[in-house]
């Protein structure tokens, strides 16, 4: 596929951190969507600086951010700015590669991880992660929502240990945002770790209510005799 004119592919991608000689990829990356060039771009979180373009990055611990001013403006306006992105450590840009290499009988030998095809429909969760039943879809319009929501129920979306953000060439489903669901919180009693419920109270104080009743009951027939 051949790209627009200003993209910056990883290869190219820069200026690099060097960390021990070795030039590598920022830590943390915002992304969103390129308006300009119908791509992702990735800028380096600490810098503000664009890192490169891409189709496809993975992103984990990812929070969802929107900037109520750059909304409000589109609001205005009804032209599209960036205002939305999605921010979290960079783990992997691009495609998954199927292509991969081990050492056998001292021989670097090449196999593929899946037996796939090379056809855009023609994949599974292991060259395409997302696919897989453990991720949701999601998205963001500025004219429905104030954040991004989750595709099936319309709730908000915050943060996600492992998103997957895409761009309408990648290969896989025709979806834009994939996130792992948070876990539910389990519902904590009210009572959890107190010594007595309100139940075990009552029934305690009717206990000693009893006791006490007895005493009395037994202090009125001495007297009696």
């Amino acid at each position: 596929m051949r790209e627009k004119k200003g993209f910056i592919s990883w290869e190219d991608a820069g200026p690099r951190k060097v960390v021990d000689g070795i030039e590598v990829a920022p830590d943390r990356v915002k992304v969103y969507f390129n308006l300009n060039l119908d791509c992702l771009s990735v800028i380096d979180a600490e810098t503000g600086l664009l890192y490169c373009h891409a189709h496809r990055v993975e992103l984990h611990d990812a929070k969802f951010r929107v900037q109520p001013t750059g909304r409000k403006r589109v609001l205005r306006e009804k032209r599209k700015n960036v205002h939305a992105y999605i921010v979290g450590k960079c783990h992997d840009i691009g495609d998954v590669s199927k292509e991969r290499f081990r050492l056998v009988d001292k021989r670097i030998e090449k196999y593929s991880i899946c037996d796939c095809g090379d056809k855009p429909y023609d994949y599974c969760e292991k060259c395409v992660p997302e696919s897989g039943d453990e991720f949701r879809t999601g998205y963001y319009s500025p004219y429905k929502h104030k954040t991004f929501v989750d595709e099936l129920n319309r709730t908000p979306l915050y943060k996600s240990s492992r998103v997957i953000i895409r761009d309408k060439t990648a290969i896989g489903p025709h979806y834009n945002i994939f996130f792992v669901p948070e876990p539910k919180k389990k519902r904590v009693p009210w009572n959890k770790g107190l010594k007595y419920t309100h139940g075990k109270l009552r029934a305690q104080k009717l206990i000693q209510s009893i006791g006490k009743f007895k005493i009395l009951e037994n202090k009125t027939i001495a007297l009696l005799k």
